[in-house]
């Protein structure tokens, strides 16, 4: 599936994207999946239920490194991201100091060690 930013939402604001990559894709299209699903855009997920929403694939992300990385991404605050409301607040630096090794990152990171951390999508994203 191609990804195209012409898009737009009648729950999400998808204008203040602070970028325009494959993470940044990957968001947009995780809150078009749950509009359309029409699931209440103030629940709280978890990491792995994410990934259901947004499975490899998404927005032509086919390569198994390229969309690990890229949820990576997504999650951290890599880049000023701040798309998500973590339970535990230091995670999404965590996941950004993850993101930002590049000798030797592990792009499944987030999978591997908070399938089941809770997070919510950042209401600064969501219109009033």
């Amino acid at each position: 599936m191609s990804f195209d930013w012409n898009i737009e939402s009648d729950v999400f604001s998808i204008t203040n994207l602070k970028a325009r990559v494959n993470a940044d894709k990957l968001f947009v299209c995780l809150m078009l999946e749950i509009e359309r699903q029409g699931i209440d855009i103030r629940k709280s997920f978890s990491i792995s239920t994410i990934q259901e929403f947004i499975p490899k694939g998404t927005a032509g992300i086919d390569n198994n490194s390229v969309y690990g990385f890229s949820i990576l991404s997504m999650l951290s605050s890599q880049k000023k991201r701040d798309y998500f409301i973590f339970d535990d607040p230091n995670l999404r630096d965590e996941f950004a100091s993850v993101a930002n090794n590049n000798y030797n990152r592990d792009n499944y990171y987030w999978l591997k060690n908070y399938p089941n951390e809770l997070i919510r999508i950042n209401p600064i994203f969501i219109k009033a």
